[in-house]
């Protein structure tokens, strides 16, 4: 589950990052980045070894921390002004990153 997780985040990343350069494809990037946060929520919802409960510490843009549980994380996948400001998908990126079988 966190190696998908770490694919879709990196997918994510990488259509974000070309968004500028494809004029012509923007609104297909923009549906997709949605539907790829939606279905990202969903896989850590839906996780067998996911525990809702367990906290991620993430840093809004000017730099404060907070802790949120998986559960609110994969809430606020749902909300583009809430995945900016906290930088989600490299947090959650991270947070799988951590969980997963294979070094970093």
């Amino acid at each position: 589950m966190y190696d998908n997780v770490i694919t879709m985040c990196w997918s994510i990343k990488e259509v974000n990052k070309n968004l500028q350069d494809r004029e012509s494809m923007a609104y297909y990037s923009i549906e997709y980045l949605k539907k790829a946060c939606l279905d990202l929520s969903e896989m850590l919802t839906s996780g067998k070894n996911v525990s809702l409960d367990e906290e991620v510490e993430v840093v809004n843009r000017s730099g404060s921390s907070a802790k949120f549980t998986i559960g609110e994380v994969a809430e606020m996948l749902k909300d583009t002004k809430k995945i900016i400001e906290f930088n989600l998908i490299d947090h959650v990126d991270q947070w799988a990153r951590s969980k997963a079988s294979f070094p970093q």
